[in-house]
Formats: C-alpha cells, sequence, structure tokens
C-alpha cells in the first residue's frame, strides 16, 4: 500500500501510521529534511544537494575501463563501437551505470552492472522501469548519496522552465534495491522586471508596463494550466473592433503557420553585444500572439519565454507593436525574470 506525504510550510499530513512499518524511505527523509530547510535554500538551482550528491565519474580502474569498453553495453546502450561510455559508480558496492549521450537534447541510455574482480561483468535490472521516461535536457539517472545512503536517482525538473523537482529514488543494499520512493518538491515563484527597452518617445512604453508583466504572469500560468490564454477575460471582456481583429489575425495566423517562429523583440538601438540571447530573445517553443487594451487603444502583444530556438531560459518577455504588427511596428519590450523563492509543497509516495 502508497503512503503519501504532504508538507507545506505549515502543515503536515500522513496519510497511515508508522506503527507497524518499515523504517522510514530515503524521501520521507529527504521530505522532513525540506520541511525544516531555512527559506533561501529554495532560491537556489539545486536546493536538494544539501542531502542529495551525485556521484562523479567512476575512478581509472581495471574495472572500469572494462565496463565502458565492454561491447555489450555499448550495444545496449547504441553506442558507436569505438567510443568508451560514461561510467559512474555507486559508492562503496560494485555496482556501476554506463551512459552514452545524444542528440541535442543530451538524451540518457544506460544500463547497470554488477562487475566483480575475477568475475564475468553482469546486468542488473533497475528497480524501477525507465522504459518511457524522457531522460533529456533536464532529467537524467544517476547515482548518489542521499543523506549518506548509495542510491539510484532518477528525475530532476519536468522542463527547462519549471521551478519543481521530482525523483525517483531506490537505495542499493549489497544484495538488492530497497525502499523505492518518489518526491516532488514544488516552489513557489517571483516575477519582476528585468529590462525594458522604449521606442524613444513612445508614452505607451510606461502606460504598458504593468498590463505587460500581469499579461507575463497570466501566460505562465496559462502553461502550466495547459489551457490558452482568454483574450476577452484578459481585456476585461472587451475585444477589439472586426477591423482591428482582422490586421491582428492575420499576422497571428503568419505565426501559427510558421512552426519555428522566433518572434521579434525590439531593442531600439541597445547594444546587443550586451545582451543574453537566451534572456532577450523569443524561444520558438510557444509564443502567444494576442490583442491587448492600454488606455483605450489597442496593440498587438506577443508574449513568450525567452531562449534560443526551443531552449527556454529564465525571462518572459513581452513585446508591444501598433498596428498591424509588423517587425517595424515595436513601441515596447519587457524582460520579466522568473525564478524560484520558495517551497509550496512537498509530495513523497512511498512503494
Amino acid at each position: 500500500m502508497n503512503k503519501v506525504l504532504r508538507v507545506g510550510a505549515a502543515l503536515t499530513l500522513v496519510m497511515g501510521s508508522r506503527a507497524g512499518l518499515a523504517e522510514p524511505s530515503l524521501c520521507t527523509r529527504l521530505a522532513e529534511e525540506a520541511r525544516r530547510a531555512p527559506a533561501s535554500t529554495w532560491s537556489r538551482l539545486d536546493p536538494l544537494f544539501a542531502w542529495v550528491r551525485p556521484a562523479a565519474a567512476a575512478a581509472p580502474s581495471a574495472i572500469v575501463d572494462a565496463v565502458a569498453r565492454d561491447p555489450r553495453w555499448r550495444e545496449a546502450v547504441g553506442a558507436p563501437h569505438d567510443r568508451p561510455l560514461d561510467v559512474r559508480k555507486l559508492a562503496g558496492l560494485p555496482v556501476y551505470m554506463a551512459s552514452e549521450y545524444g542528440g541535442t537534447a543530451n538524451c540518457q541510455t544506460l544500463v547497470l552492472v554488477e562487475a566483480l574482480p575475477g568475475r564475468a561483468a553482469r546486468e542488473l535490472q533497475p528497480p524501477f522501469t525507465l522504459d518511457g521516461m524522457n531522460l533529456c535536457v533536464t532529467e537524467s539517472a544517476r547515482f548518489a548519496q542521499v543523506l549518506g545512503h548509495p542510491a539510484l536517482v532518477v528525475g530532476g525538473a519536468p522542463t527547462m522552465t519549471s521551478p519543481d523537482i521530482r525523483y525517483r529514488i531506490a537505495g542499493r543494499s549489497s544484495r538488492a534495491w530497497t525502499g523505492l520512493c518518489s518526491i516532488e518538491i514544488r516552489r513557489q515563484t517571483t516575477l519582476s522586471l528585468g529590462q525594458r527597452f522604449c521606442l524613444p518617445g513612445a508614452q505607451v512604453c510606461d502606460n504598458a508596463q504593468p498590463t505587460a508583466q500581469r499579461l507575463a504572469a497570466s501566460y505562465e500560468d496559462s502553461r502550466v494550466r495547459g489551457q490558452p490564454l482568454d483574450v476577452q477575460a484578459f481585456n476585461g471582456g472587451r475585444q477589439p473592433d472586426a477591423a482591428t481583429l482582422a490586421v491582428f489575425g492575420r499576422f497571428e495566423s503568419a505565426t501559427r503557420a510558421d512552426k519555428v517562429f522566433n518572434p521579434p523583440f525590439p531593442v531600439f538601438g541597445a547594444d546587443e553585444r550586451w545582451l543574453d540571447p537566451m534572456l532577450t530573445v523569443f524561444s520558438n517553443a510557444d509564443p502567444r500572439v494576442l490583442p491587448v487594451l492600454v488606455q483605450g487603444q489597442w496593440w498587438l502583444a506577443i508574449v513568450g519565454r525567452s531562449g534560443v530556438g526551443w531552449r527556454e531560459g529564465g525571462a518572459l518577455l513581452v513585446a508591444l507593436f501598433k498596428p498591424p504588427g509588423g517587425a517595424d511596428d515595436g513601441v515596447a519590450s519587457y524582460q520579466f525574470r522568473t525564478g524560484p523563492a520558495g517551497l509550496a509543497e512537498v509530495i513523497v509516495r512511498d512503494e
């Protein structure tokens, strides 16, 4: 039977009793550490590093070299015949992870191996199925010391832009995997103005900034909920007249037809050598186009994550254009920085 533990800022809820159960899992213990951690912990890139220490590359040895070059393991992960695999060792145990990484998303394919001196190495079955798991970009499988215990840890951030972290964890004894569990860390986020760029003399740049920040927040929320932005709801129940909608509609249709569309983000003469493209260029992952009402006038707004190509960065961008919304019609651009700021919830499932 599964046991679920939720830890919030001021609430701990345990479904079921510990009476008669085995020692708490590593995930449950991690959750307890999280509840006690100072608030500053949750703004860090890897807030669990104090308790989950990834293994480094295995130290050179005859066994490590044999695992790295064994054609069985290269074939198992689809690696080229002439390239040794990346090998990690589980601390204190004769258990190795041999991995191959490939593609622009740095996708990991791996095999677990038990290798003892004087014995033929054998493949180990993972403690949980890895089939269908997306071990690319932000998620991977690794060996680690979890609260000082050797373990297999699989997961990471669900997406490039998510503040959350989720892991499946299995400890390892001398003979078997133990204590299978999962932990999900959900974090609060902040959104604040980073930079803005204005067409000289465009008064709308000041006037539209609150609307732009509200649009950035609404966009981020819509992606989390998997829902489209509601133009009428965002504009207080109002929508443009038919002529304005037709002008904006042509632009929106063109962007939807271009599957790798990177919208313009005007910087109005700023020296682009000093601008980070991961923070001042629209990613083509999911830009949205919609009309917005600012002080009685309709403008074309583009909102999306910063980034290069499909890779998304740590900023939300909003660009404002006057009709008809061409690249030369820009009047204001806003960069809002977002990031984790606090612990919202910890969810643990013990198997």
